[in-house]
């Protein structure tokens, strides 16, 4: 008799939105309000990507609605987020992007969080739930500011985002992961 396999899916993104200040690199923590899943949890930007919505797209969205920030550079990460969700009998599967805003911005919370704050890597992963969260932390690190190389090669072109935001000021879009360089392939 065959086992039955469990899914894989991709419902939701996360994003380690951080900031450098005075020569150190600051991590943004939100706070979910009572009433919603997890309440109280500290978390990174977390988000549902929705039918026929590409990964990189949903990641700018969420950081729009829950925080009201435009970062002006994205990566997107080499490192997934796999866990099994027993509840579904699932397997999901959490594409993770970094993205930078400027030292002197603002964040404008939507109703889902009651609290945020910029914390170094080691401070914000203590206030994380989940463990996977701190390896996300440790993915940007790892992958943004440990090796420029890979950094480059990760990173979301800006040029099309002008341009989208040209013909569309209304709606700004995410990066095209179309304009970043091919990853080499193991083979």
């Amino acid at each position: 008799m065959l086992a039955r396999m469990s899914r894989l899916i991709r419902t939701h993104v996360e994003v380690y939105v951080f900031r450098r200040r005075a020569g150190r690199v600051e991590f943004l923590c939100l706070q979910r309000s009572p009433g919603r899943s997890l309440p109280g949890a500290w978390q990174p930007v977390t988000g549902k990507v929705r039918r026929g919505e590409h990964a990189d797209r949903a990641a700018a969205r969420e950081v729009r609605e829950e925080t009201g920030l435009e970062p002006r550079r994205w990566w997107a990460l080499e490192s997934v987020t796999i866990y099994f969700d027993a509840t579904a009998d699932a397997i999901r599967a959490l594409p993770l992007f970094a993205a930078e805003v400027g030292a002197r911005e603002r964040v404008t919370l939507s109703r889902e969080h009651v609290a945020c704050a910029w914390l170094p890597a080691r401070a914000a992963g203590n206030r994380y739930v989940w463990e996977a969260q701190r390896r996300g932390l440790a993915a940007v690190r790892a992958e943004v500011f440990a090796r420029p190389r890979l950094a480059r090669a990760l990173e979301l072109g800006r040029t099309a985002d002008r341009s989208a935001r040209r013909s569309k000021p209304t709606a700004p879009r995410a990066p095209s992961s179309r304009t970043r360089a091919p990853r080499p392939r193991a083979g």
